[in-house]
């Protein structure tokens, strides 16, 4: 599908505060790091802008992203250029805007480049040959006028300009090595209120939050200023299987002891870490500003800022630790550590263990067969054995799975917060309030935030094809937009635009004691926490089987086969509940509450309505909700 109608542009900051279809005219303020292809295209991402070019900085842009199967019909932008954009869609993304073009709708682009003395400038067009209007051409050439009188979009050094003295030279040469070495440092050396610049490995990263990342990093170095993270190398299990016992915390899967230090990354190097990092990662951090927090006693902790001189600057590098003089030394430290940690010890006498048994069984084996040429063989025998070579398979089973372990796939943010049952949540006792005149009455919500732990129990609408909606857009074509027919032909298909909206039933993990039924929660997931629990766009999934395919795998891991059985049964009409405990496994979510004006209606007597607009007594006019937010899978 082709969006190509000369709809009038709006600027940046209109562009900026906008939802669903706009064009957009600006200039290229910044490339980042130039087209990449991710999973299923070709992206290249850059930032636009047409006004404030002097303010040294280019955050306060529109992101675009741009998506191609083709890496040739991808804008090859550069710094200066200025771009035309028709009908892109604006939607926000970890709590900012960001322009999107993506691959199966042909967003139209032509690029007006500066040259020395230009007078009229041709534009690129692609990713078809089209002409702007003349309106699109004047607004470009005036943006094209407007900043060309910067030298740079971003705040330059203070350097100063007179010509070095050779003193100055040797100086300016000798300077960048002594201070790396001596801003370099291990984590066993490093101090409060200091600067260092770090090479480690990523153990943890957490990258839900919209506004920063934290990362666990590790050279294997012990200080004891950090936190001591402990293993139970005998916790060979966690609970049963379907989670009705009490099960421990999810083990650290770092190196035990006092050698990861936690680092909060700022932007710009936040939205890096998003697209680049992952556990188990090497990396060199430059700049790290180490600190502790305002409450006494707790550990050392890092920060990694914006560089106040150069903001966009990036101070994270992901390095070939084998072709690394500091890499190779951190990967001798890591494996000397790994040697010696008891979890691989536990695992290499299992592992032992599970070799004897099944040396034994083949013995047992070759016995029995060797009885039965000669004769000798017992009736029994091949049954006893059969059932000692299932008990050896279970046994193998139990020793080497944990079924109850929350999901990797599954994270949350802020996971500092403890977890709150939902017992305490649908119970909160901070919603009694007592009035100036002692009359007690309960808030019907609070627009507070938790962390739970929490199993899928059910889903609604029981199909997956019904948990994308459409949505009419909020932004008519205005009656001065310039358009045409081929537009109004195609006004109705791009006025709808789909967002994710179902409800996930869950359970509290783990459930209460034998004989008492445990506690549920409705929890609302749409539009843009939908997007960052499913890392997907919604689109019409009756017409898009690709997207719902992918939906399908994603949401395997939240809630295991339920989604089978749903379908099973409504074919035969059974219980999906039925056939027994179901394979979704626990996983931490934040959960915010809120309020919906309430369904009973409006009074019909209006001397009797209280201004809450609703005829129970006892109502306020609203209904307590929640949804869930700030959680990702990582399918």
């Amino acid at each position: 599908m082709v969006n190509g109608s000369a709809a009038r542009h709006v600027s940046i900051p209109t562009a900026l505060s906008s939802s669903g279809l706009v064009s957009v005219i600006g200039v290229v303020v910044d490339v980042f790091g130039g087209a990449f292809q991710s999973s299923r295209s070709w992206c290249i991402t850059f930032t636009l802008k047409d006004t404030d070019f002097g303010n040294g900085h280019v955050w306060d842009g529109l992101k675009i992203k741009y998506f191609k199967d083709n890496p040739s019909q991808l804008p090859p932008v550069r710094v200066r250029d200025v771009i035309l954009l028709r009908n892109i869609t604006v939607t926000k993304f970890n709590g900012r805007p960001l322009g999107v073009a993506p691959d199966e709708t042909t967003i139209l682009w032509a690029i007006f480049r500066p040259e020395p003395g230009f007078v009229d400038i041709s534009p690129i067009c692609g990713p078809v040959p089209f002409e702007p209007s003349y309106s699109e051409k004047s607004y470009a050439l005036s943006l094209i006028d407007k900043s060309s009188n910067f030298k740079s979009f971003r705040v330059a050094s203070n350097e100063k300009s007179a010509p070095p003295t050779l003193r100055s030279v040797k100086s300016v040469v000798s300077a960048p090595q002594s201070n790396a070495n001596q801003k370099f440092s291990l984590i066993k050396d490093v101090e409060e209120r200091t600067f260092v610049d770090l090479t480690g490995e990523v153990v943890k990263i957490f990258t839900n939050d919209s506004e920063k990342v934290a990362l666990y990093l590790t050279d294997y170095t012990t200080n004891e200023g950090l936190h001591n993270y402990t293993i139970d190398a005998n916790n060979a299990r966690e609970g049963d299987q379907y989670a009705y016992l009490l099960r421990s915390k999810r083990q650290w899967q770092g190196p035990a002891g006092r050698m990861t230090l936690q680092i909060t990354l700022w932007e710009p190097h936040a939205s890096f870490a998003r697209e680049h990092l992952k556990e188990g990662s090497f990396v060199r951090l430059r700049n790290v500003h180490i600190k502790r927090s305002r409450i006494e006693g707790t550990p050392l902790e890092g920060a990694m800022h914006c560089d106040r001189r150069n903001p966009d600057e990036m101070n994270i590098r992901l390095i070939d630790a084998k072709n690394d003089e500091r890499g190779r030394e951190l990967l001798r430290r890591r494996k000397k550590y790994w040697e010696s940690d008891p979890r691989k010890r536990k695992a290499e006498e299992m592992e032992e263990a599970t070799s004897r048994r099944s040396k034994s069984q083949k013995s047992q084996n070759k016995t029995a067969t060797a009885k039965k040429e000669e004769g000798q063989t017992s009736l029994s025998l091949p049954k006893r054995y059969e059932i000692n070579k299932t008990s050896k398979l279970i046994l193998v089973q139990t020793a080497t799975t944990k079924p109850n372990q929350c999901p990797e796939t599954v994270q949350a943010s802020n996971p500092s917060i403890r977890c709150t049952s939902l017992a305490d949540i649908l119970d909160g006792e901070f919603h009694e309030n007592v009035s100036p005149n002692q009359i007690e009455y309960r808030i019907p919500f609070q627009n507070v935030c938790y962390r739970a732990t929490v199993r899928v129990v059910d889903f609604f609408p029981p199909k997956l094809e019904d948990f994308a909606v459409p949505e009419e857009s909020e932004h008519k074509p205005r009656p001065d937009a310039e358009v045409d027919e081929t537009h109004n032909f195609h006004s109705a298909d791009r006025s709808i635009r789909w967002q994710w909206r179902f409800c996930l039933l869950v359970e509290n993990v783990p459930p209460h004691a034998h004989g008492k039924s445990s506690q549920r929660m409705k929890l609302f997931v749409s539009g843009a926490d939908a997007e960052c629990l499913l890392k997907l766009d919604a689109a019409d999934l009756r017409k898009n089987p690709s997207k719902l395919r992918l939906l399908r795998e994603t949401l395997s891991h939240l809630w295991g086969d339920l989604e089978e059985r749903k379908r099973a049964a409504s074919k035969d009409g059974s219980n999906p509940h039925a056939l027994g405990p179901l394979s979704s496994r626990p996983f931490t979510c934040c959960i915010k509450e809120y309020g919906v004006r309430c369904g009973h209606g409006k009074s019909q007597d209006d001397e009797l309505d209280d201004g809450t607009g609703c005829s129970h007594e006892t109502c306020f006019g609203w209904e307590r909700r929640f949804a869930m937010f700030n959680t990702t899978i990582h399918a």
